[in-house]
């Protein structure tokens, strides 16, 4: 009827639990990473959001708001937009 003794029993009762304790950690701590880049992966994603509403809000504002400086065209001046004439000489006045 019992097709395996004592001492076969004895022996699966020393060597299971040791090896099944030592999965069990293995597999907590695979747990606890895979809880970890989760943790990781939202914060990643919140941020990207929060980056992405705050762009949208600068550019919003840039182009809502006036700028500081208006564009006068005296406020330009012309002749350091040009290019030079002729090299002057020594001693010679600019074509001013």
């Amino acid at each position: 009827m019992f097709r395996y003794k004592l001492r076969t029993l004895l022996m699966l009762l020393a060597v299971l639990p040791p090896l099944l304790g030592v999965g069990w950690v293995k597999y907590a701590a695979w747990k606890a990473a895979q809880e970890r880049l989760k943790v990781i992966e939202a914060e990643k994603a919140r941020l990207e959001e929060l980056i992405e509403l705050t762009t949208w809000q600068v550019t919003l504002r840039a182009y809502s708001e006036p700028p500081t400086t208006p564009m006068q065209p005296e406020a330009v001046d012309v002749r350091k937009l040009t290019r030079p004439g002729a090299a002057a000489k020594a001693g010679e006045p600019r074509g001013e």
